[in-house]
């Protein structure tokens, strides 16, 4: 059996494969000889790669975490995804869970008038965002993904202006994993729904939930920020407060870092150089050539030097003029004082 569970298709009311990520090559080619899957659905479904910021991962926690604890209540989160297309891949950004409640018998509810005026204050906030899709923290795939997925399908037709309706992803976050696992990963996983049919037809007879590659992405200020919070971690106390560091005291620790890094590339070179039987990397390769050329200033080694002690030399002022100025308000606010 190539598949994870099989659940009715409310689109063409035959039978919807929900694949394993784990299986996904062996499930397209297994899928493809009996069925075969519709229009560009194909092409989309084995090259869409979907990006997920670090601010979407959080919004999903906390949504889980401030769910309803009543009786009764829905022991999960879901929401909007809000991102871009890019080519052959949907960039995550943003996020907000809604009201939802679903019972085993009954059909499931959104709150369409919440998730209205959300999507409504997330564009006036970030216009270059869009809806792309929604989130659901459950393990596996339901029977009730089928009208959520209908209705975000119905949602991102009506607000792209495109005449072809963008893919819509579903991002799923297995809440129950334990750390006690070894190597444990928090699972999520990302599928996109595609119409499948028996070959010689042109209407569709099924459809696929079809799982998609999931990678880490963040834009620069992004990086800084959770460096920052994962630095929290590190402290024994119980508040894990974070100290601001200095411009000096960054810029040494980036210097640091930077070597760091030059150091374990330098290693890999050699490797490669020494060992031909390794596979070469191109695409490493070429990044590594535009760090050379972007880092190579065609300057002398003395000018170098004198733009490093010049450049250590405003650092040293700044630290000054700030902490003078630190002083001349503390004395300011003593005299006021008295």
């Amino acid at each position: 059996m190539f598949v994870s569970s099989i659940i009715g298709c409310s689109d063409c009311g035959e039978s919807c494969f929900a694949a394993d990520g784990a299986l996904r090559d062996f499930t397209l080619r297994n899928f493809n000889r009996i069925f075969k899957i519709i229009g560009r659905d194909w092409e989309m479904a084995s090259t869409l790669t979907v990006k997920v910021h670090p601010v979407v991962y959080l919004t999903i926690v906390d949504a889980f975490e401030r769910r309803s604890n009543k009786p009764g209540a829905n022991d999960k989160a879901l929401g909007t995804l809000m991102g871009f297309y890019e080519k052959n891949a949907v960039q995550v950004t943003n996020c907000y869970a809604i009201p939802f409640r679903e019972q085993k018998e009954d059909t499931p509810e959104l709150d369409d008038g919440f998730n209205q005026t959300m999507l409504m204050m997330m564009k006036r906030a970030t216009p270059s965002e869009q809806p792309v899709g929604w989130f659901y923290t459950n393990a596996d795939l339901s029977i009730h993904c089928l009208p959520y997925h209908d209705y975000y399908n119905r949602l991102i037709s009506e607000s792209s202006a495109k005449k072809e309706p963008p893919p819509v992803i579903l991002l799923t976050v297995d809440t129950t994993f334990s750390s006690s696992d070894e190597n444990y990963r928090m699972p999520v996983r990302a599928y996109l729904r595609v119409k499948a049919g028996i070959p010689g037809t042109r209407d569709p007879h099924c459809a696929i939930f079809n799982p998609l590659k999931v990678e880490f992405d963040a834009f620069p200020g992004e990086g800084v920020a959770l460096s920052l919070v994962q630095g929290g971690t590190a402290y024994s106390n119980k508040q894990r407060e974070v100290v601001l560091e200095s411009g000096l005291e960054q810029l040494e620790k980036s210097m640091g870092e930077m070597v760091i890094w030059l150091e374990k590339l330098l290693k890999y070179v050699n490797k490669v150089l020494q060992e031909p039987e390794l596979p070469v990397d191109s695409s490493f390769g070429r990044r590594m050539m535009d760090i050379v050329s972007i880092a190579a200033t065609h300057m002398s080694d003395e000018k170098l030097d004198v733009l490093v002690k010049t450049s250590l030399r405003d650092y040293m002022m700044i630290s000054y003029l700030a902490s003078l100025t630190k002083t001349q308000l503390s004395l300011q606010e003593r005299l006021v004082a008295l």
